[in-house]
């Protein structure tokens, strides 16, 4: 059993909103989501640390374990703020 450290800078808006969604569920039910798509403990923690970049497939991956928590385009951009700075919702679309 693993702890998140959280690095001083925050590498990516992807790196933030799935430390927030993570440490915002009980760990048991975070982790399972993430395994069901391939995803450990140990490259959850690379990804939170920028260390490791997540590939279009693990990034969809993730997608869909955290319910839209996290989005693809979440990787490619700069955090909207810092650690422990709320995150806002994600709020759906409608179809025209």
């Amino acid at each position: 059993m693993g702890k998140l450290f959280l690095p001083a800078k925050v590498p990516n808006e992807g790196a933030r909103r799935l430390a927030a969604w993570f440490l915002s569920r009980p760990a048991i039910r975070a982790r399972s989501a993430l395994a069901s798509v391939g995803i450990d403990f140990g490259k959850l923690d690379r990804m939170v640390t920028g260390e490791l970049l997540p590939g279009a497939d693990e990034r969809f991956a993730i997608t869909l374990a955290t319910g839209d928590a996290v989005t693809v385009r979440d990787w490619s951009v700069a955090p909207r703020g810092r650690w422990g700075d709320p995150v806002p919702a994600r709020k759906m679309r409608r179809a025209a």
